[in-house]
């Protein structure tokens, strides 16, 4: 401890669990001041612990006392530009988590470590640089093996005087010990220099530049333009059909913003779709563009934003992470299918991408554009509302029409066998496709060849020990797994329950239809894209690389195939089974019903031969299978807007869920409980509070959960509640045994 006034204070976000910031001194010995941005080391409670500078403050009375001084700055060069600092203060308040950890949260592997200096460096290599002309080096008298080290040298440099050591090494092994002659000679230099770490490889495909656009291209984009030019904060939701072309409407808008010398900011909900629009914009603006997603190595994602953070990189392409981009000069946010639940982070800091992406526009006054087929319902709400601006383009680009759709009721058709998954109809449109060369895809919204093990002699389903769910069977890896905690056993077991041995898997999963075809079409060249066959980003590049060059005729998949990919011969897409979402309890399960049919029936038809859609359903009759098949979006946000404004949920109204989650369940019911009871004595009149119950999922990784639901139509009451809650309760409800997570806005009540 030492008085303030006698060396500079510091504003410190520290990467721990504790509301606000701290104040700490430069740590002594050290003259320069630290920069905004930069990294440090700073005691707290007995231990030393990361934390980012985010202002030099004032030497004023109210820190005449004693602080701290900050042990010792790890990283000078800042991790994130000052600009940014408005942005996390905002986030930390809004979600209710400590700025630090948010801050945390947006900085890659390896530069977020909770102690001690970088876990990840700029990766370097040994160059050889020629010091001297060719000339000269001839009238040195040199031994054989330098002379025969600078003739390889001249043989293989391209006539550039450096080149990587281990190169030349390679070329010849006597190099080694001859490179320290000729430094000392003074005739060559070994040097240290920055690699980045290539995240692209040679997997991107490459896209041409359209010469010209459609008429509702070129109005959409004259209007975002507009705003880019005005430099003001405008946010747009381009609404536009499947293949109409959005992405040359943020491929043209982003050359629009560099040539203004600014920065474009460019988000996708997952891996699957980042991997699409990177080989867009590569081909369009090469070493131009960063990428920042989980898909990349913990060294790649480092050197990617080492390259932002110096202005080598003036786009940033990736997943809701990239949200946190350190641009200091933000010109454009573009948000691709901006309606994905993928936005949004389920744990730690459960920030939404999207709505982030509007924040950061905001900041940095600049149009953000929303783009999707099947917006969310509260964006085009708020494109009703004049909130956002409304862009539609209503045609495909080159003419092309939407798919013909047909809806199978599943109750009524016959099929060949009670316990096939294909109708006659759907059956007989893959013989045709597979007899004309072309290309189907085949949708089922689950992984795995059976979605559950059940026992014949006792009905009881086989469960993972640490969840409260079914185990789904893998026969490639034979295996029952959980997919929420990771837990698996062989299939062959005997039934927990009652020790039978008659085990059956039951339901579809796309391992188990990908076998059927198989078996089915043994003549087909048949693959299957999830996130068993596709773990990397690697593999899902090759397998589309597959489909892109004809040669694979069925392809079989969840989620992964059903947005963002364009394959013109791709002229018939089956839905084996739309049912599975619609029962799910929660109130958007409708809209996500709808936005995933209407996607994965945008695959079909995108180039010159006409595109079919076949759904398969067991709920003919629901108004979402029926909008789809019209390809009718307005239809469905009719019905469900109503819905929402009839019960209060968002749009009209606000939600902030309080989960609770511990080993023990009456522990956890009994915090549920407190804090419930606590806010019904605090709350004022808009606010419903709904609960306490158990979660959904009731039981996961051997945790029990257990939620409280705040609604209000008062946004500003429920996070007075929750500032409440956690200044006079949090700590004595929550002790180590519970804890309690702020979920503001959530998308997954499960």
């Amino acid at each position: 401890m030492i008085e303030s006034s006698s060396l500079p204070l510091y504003e410190v976000a520290v990467a721990a669990p504790i509301p606000g910031t701290l104040t700490y001194s430069q740590p002594e010995g050290i003259v320069e001041p630290l920069p905004v941005g930069s990294k440090v080391l700073a005691p707290l409670g007995g231990r030393l612990i990361a934390g980012y500078v985010l202002a030099q403050l004032p030497n004023q009375a109210e820190f005449t006392g004693k602080v701290k001084s900050l042990s010792e700055c790890l990283e000078y060069e800042p991790f994130f530009p000052a600009s940014l600092i408005p942005f996390f203060r905002w986030v930390a308040d809004y979600y209710h988590h400590p700025i630090g950890e948010v801050i945390r949260t947006a900085l890659p592997a390896g530069l977020s470590s909770v102690s001690g200096s970088a876990a990840i460096r700029a990766k370097t290599e040994t160059v050889v640089r020629l010091c001297a002309p060719p000339s000269d080096q001839s009238a040195t008298k040199l031994k054989q093996s330098e002379q025969k080290t600078l003739d390889i040298f001249f043989q293989h440099c391209g006539g550039s005087p450096v080149m990587p050591r281990r190169e030349l090494t390679r070329l010849y092994s006597g190099a080694s010990k001859a490179l320290h002659g000729l430094a000392e000679a003074g005739l060559i230099r070994l040097e240290e220099r920055q690699v980045l770490r290539d995240p692209f490889g040679d997997t991107l495909p490459f896209f041409d530049r359209p010469e010209i656009l459609t008429e509702e291209q070129t109005a959409a984009l004259s209007a975002i333009t507009a705003a880019m030019d005005a430099g003001q904060f405008q946010p747009f939701l381009l609404h536009g059909v499947t293949g109409c072309g959005k992405t040359e409407i943020y491929l043209r808008a982003t050359e629009h913003c560099l040539a203004q010398r600014k920065n474009v900011l460019v988000l996708v909900p997952e891996l699957a779709l980042s991997t699409q629009i990177e080989a867009h914009f590569y081909s369009r603006f090469g070493d131009t563009m960063a990428v920042l997603h989980s898909g990349l190595s913990a060294g790649e994602r480092f050197d990617q934003w080492q390259r932002i953070m110096r202005h080598k990189a003036t786009i940033a392409v990736g997943a809701r992470s990239a949200v946190f981009a350190p641009f200091a000069n933000l010109g454009l946010v573009i948000v691709d299918e901006e309606h994905e639940a993928a936005y949004k982070q389920d744990d730690g800091l459960r920030y939404n991408g999207r709505d982030m992406a509007v924040l950061r526009a905001r900041f940095a006054a600049c149009p953000v554009l929303l783009g999707s087929a099947t917006p969310s319902v509260g964006s085009f709400y708020h494109a009703e509302q004049g909130k956002y601006r409304l862009l539609t383009l209503h045609k495909r680009i080159d003419g092309q029409s939407l798919p013909s759709v047909e809806i199978v009721d599943l109750n009524k058709v016959k099929r060949p066998r009670a316990d096939w998954f294909f109708s006659e109809q759907l059956l007989s449109a893959l013989r045709d496709n597979v007899a004309q060369g072309l290309q189907s895809l085949l949708f089922v919204n689950r992984r795995g060849y059976a979605s559950f093990m059940l026992c014949r002699d006792c009905s009881s389903v086989v469960r993972c020990r640490n969840c409260k769910v079914s185990l789904t069977l893998h026969r490639g890896s034979e295996r029952l797994i959980c997919h929420h905690c990771g837990y698996s056993v062989r299939p062959d077991i005997l039934c927990p329950e009652c020790g039978s041995g008659s085990l059956v898997g039951l339901g579809i999963g796309s391992e188990r239809i990908e076998a059927e075809v198989k078996r089915l079409f043994p003549q087909a060249r048949v693959a299957r894209l999830d996130s068993d066959t596709a773990g990397n980003r690697r593999a899902y590049m090759a397998l589309l690389q597959q489909v892109r060059e004809l040669e694979i005729d069925i392809l079989v998949g969840t989620q992964m195939v059903a947005k963002g990919l364009h394959f013109p011969r791709i002229t018939l897409v089956g839905v084996v089974w739309a049912d599975s979402g619609l029962g799910m309890p929660d109130y958007k399960a409708a809209e996500r019903s709808f936005q995933l049919l209407a996607q994965v029936t945008g695959r079909a038809g995108r180039g010159e031969h006409p595109g079919r859609v076949i759904i398969q359903t067991h709920q003919s009759g629901h108004y979402v299978l029926e909008a789809a098949r019209c390809h009718d979006y307005q239809a469905m946000y009719a019905q469900e807007i109503e819905l929402r404004a009839q019960l209060g949920y968002p749009p009209f109204g606000r939600l902030i869920n309080l989960r609770f989650s511990g080993e023990e369940e009456q522990e956890v019911e009994a915090a549920a409980k407190v804090v419930a009871d606590f806010l019904r004595t605090i709350a004022a009149k808009p606010v419903d509070i709904l609960g306490p119950a158990p979660s959904p999922l009731s039981l996961i990784k051997n945790r029990f959960r257990w939620q409280v639901l705040l609604k209000s139509g008062q946004p500003e009451q429920l996070h007075r509640l929750c500032n409440q809650l956690i200044t006079e309760k949090k700590q004595q409800i929550c002790r180590k045994s519970v804890r309690m997570g702020i979920d503001v806005d959530p998308e997954n009540m499960m």
